[in-house]
């Protein structure tokens, strides 16, 4: 297979790094190089057992996990649970079965050992080992044949917006930079100008971070490789031992933890797609058989063994070919004022006002990018560009200040970074939502998972399946009940697989690794409701389902076995559930406004005294409209609304 005639092409997978790496001092503390890794993989082997699910793997029970890996059960379980949302799918629930087995999680090996491999990652002396040996991108590599250029070293491996614990440990979050005296959302050119160039620079540090992660994959390759092994008379040939670890086709098809394949936007429109995984894609086992005459096919390729080397090497041409396909854009959108920091690719889905999107010419998921937002409001709904019915997408929301922005649809993984004084509402997340380094955020979202690192002062309304983990310092933050709803709401969490029902886990907050702070409740009497200012479906939105239906506008609901449309109703109220205190404080409230409407009603006011009356209200409102940024939410809707 080619990609533009450049031969086969795959990506580092990003989840894993983004979403998946743990603070050292929780996780494994004393595994600061990959070699460390081999004890723990002789213990899982040796208490590991066939997957009921698929014979063919591996598996371990949670509980053997920690044993192996020597932490405590309960943090095996977070752990675990964090592997498994950086997983390329997410793991269907146990159903319950009368085999005398538990009915607990399987824990597959291979990718256990992955996920700790790229914990290594963040070690302290992981990265400063690859400059040292010329392995990283400021020193070439094989970026550089490839035409990725060189850089210098500012800004990679950093936490700024790259979302990884990097060796520098947890940064502050960054301060606002804005001048008060430009209010407008537009700004001027000079604030345009800087606008763009950061914008350019984010661009580039997130390449030369994908470069490092590339480079430390490809650098220990024989030590990933000997993780995968399985046979454990082949183990001590291991990669930390020196030897050049065999593998088998299936020992490569492990390796869809870390990489991705990337075929060519064609191919993905017309439904085309490789079935024999990535050693298939390799070509390099069909080779062996050619070789040895081998007329029986796949059937044989279990028995083949290709040197790790061979492998290795054609990943990082596979990677560099990646890498000279993605050209650093000269001029990014975010220097328009409705516009995003990032410009898709050629062959990827467009942007639109709400921001840009960023995927690889696979046709997999795309990452919907916005970002340098600084007094705007920005609004992604259903259908608009990256945004799909399915949730087969991804957003971040970085670098912004004073903002607010609604993201009103599906996705698979969010992000919000770099932000302060921002108000984000989420839909529905179906792995992961993460909030890293934000100062006055509120984050409004459902999700099956979420995790704060390093955040100030921030709120989180949150409806989640697992409970919300906080890594690192996170000082003066706080949870609460989920605060909002639109119409597409319900239909969105049934896309992401959550149930309003089961996200019932905001109030039980774990605070790991150290670094001091702590996660209160919000009070109840500072709860509200959060109004999202949008109905209807959006114009450009359709409906899909699972079993091939489609619909229009507010046909919204599911597809029947007798090919009949379920239409859902709209969502009208907030479909998950909020403690009786917080109800209670709500009700006082609005009971508190009534009394005040009867008061002025029952004051038996003259005609002047209640035009002087009506009159000092709306001065008071009309300044809070001004002080509070709400005036500009107003104008920057109506844009919206216009199309602007």
């Amino acid at each position: 297979m080619a990609v533009n005639g450049a031969g086969p092409m795959i990506a580092l997978r990003r989840e894993p790094f983004d979403f998946g790496i743990l603070p050292a001092s929780f996780l494994l503390p004393r595994a600061e190089s990959v070699a460390a890794l081999a004890p723990i993989q002789r213990r899982l082997l040796q208490c590991a057992h066939p997957s009921r699910h698929d014979p063919t793997k591996l598996v371990v029970s949670v509980a053997d996990a920690a044993q192996c890996m020597g932490i405590a059960p309960q943090h095996a379980e977070h752990v675990i649970d964090t592997m498994h949302a950086v997983t390329p799918s997410e793991p269907a629930h146990p159903a319950h079965q009368d085999d005398g087995l538990p009915n607990e999680p399987e824990v597959r090996v291979q990718h256990l050992l992955q996920f700790l491999f790229v914990q290594t990652f963040a070690r302290p002396h992981a990265q400063s080992s690859l400059r040292e040996n010329g392995s990283g991108p400021e020193f070439g590599g094989f970026h550089t044949e490839a035409g990725g250029g060189r850089g210098d070293e500012t800004g990679v491996g950093t936490n700024g917006t790259l979302g990884t614990i990097g060796t520098h440990g947890y940064p502050s979050p960054p301060r606002d930079r804005s001048n008060g005296a430009n209010s407008s959302p537009h700004g001027s050119p000079a604030k345009r100008a800087r606008s763009s160039r950061e914008a350019s620079a984010t661009v580039e540090r997130d390449r030369r971070e994908d470069q490092l992660r590339e480079a430390f994959a490809v650098h220990h390759f024989n030590a990933l490789a000997g993780l995968l092994v399985e046979d454990e008379s082949r183990t001590n040939a291991d990669g930390a031992g020196g030897g050049i670890v065999q593998l088998t086709a299936s020992e490569v098809d492990a390796l869809d933890f870390m990489f991705r394949e990337v075929r060519p936007s064609t191919e993905a429109t017309t439904g085309i797609a490789t079935t024999t995984g990535l050693s298939g894609t390799t070509g390099l086992f069909w080779n062996a058989e050619v070789a040895g005459s081998n007329p029986h096919g796949d059937g044989a390729r279990s028995n083949v063994l290709i040197p790790s080397t061979a492998v290795r090497d054609w990943i990082a041409r596979a990677l560099a070919s990646d890498a000279s396909s993605d050209p650093i854009p000269d001029e990014p959108i975010g220097s328009s004022p409705l516009g995003s920091p990032r410009r898709p690719r050629e062959g990827s889905s467009g942007t639109h006002h709400a921001g840009g999107v960023r995927d690889h010419p696979s046709g997999s998921n795309a990452t919907i990018e916005i970002g340098g937002l600084h007094r705007s409001t920005r609004v992604v709904r259903e259908g608009d560009a990256g945004a799909s019915a399915s949730g087969s997408s991804s957003v971040a929301v970085r670098n912004c200040a004073d903002a607010v922005v609604y993201l009103l649809a599906p996705f698979q993984y969010a992000t919000v970074a770099n932000c302060v004084d921002c108000v984000v509402v989420i839909g529905a997340c179906a792995r992961a939502l993460r909030a890293e380094q934000c100062e006055r955020v509120t984050v409004i979202a459902a999700s099956r998972r979420f995790v704060a690192k390093m955040c100030h002062e921030c709120t989180f309304h949150l409806g989640v399946e697992k409970p919300p983990a906080f890594l690192g310092e996170n000082r003066g933050c706080h949870v609460a009940p989920y605060n909002t709803f639109y119409e597409q709401l319900e239909r969105h969490l049934e896309c992401a697989g959550l149930e309003a029902g089961a996200c019932d886990r905001w109030d039980a907050p774990v605070v790991l690794g150290g670094g001091g702070g702590r996660v209160d409740e919000l009070p109840a009497e500072k709860f509200s409701p959060f109004i999202v200012p949008f109905r209807g479906q959006p114009p450009n939105a359709s409906f899909n389902s699972s079993s091939g239906g489609q619909g229009q506008g507010q046909g919204q609901g599911r597809v029947s076995p007798g090919g009949q449309v379920q239409v859902r109703p709209p969502t009208q109220a907030n479909p998950f559930a909020v403690p009786p205190e917080y109800v209670r404080a709500l009700d006082a409230k609005v009971k508190t406004v009534a009394s005040l409407r009867s008061a002025l009603r029952d004051a038996g006011l003259d005609e002047r005294s209640r035009r002087e009356l009506q009159a000092t209200i709306q001065a008071f409102f009309k300044e809070w409209l001004m002080t509070s940024g709400s005036m500009r939410q107003v104008y920057d809707l109506a844009r919206i609304e216009r199309g602007e």
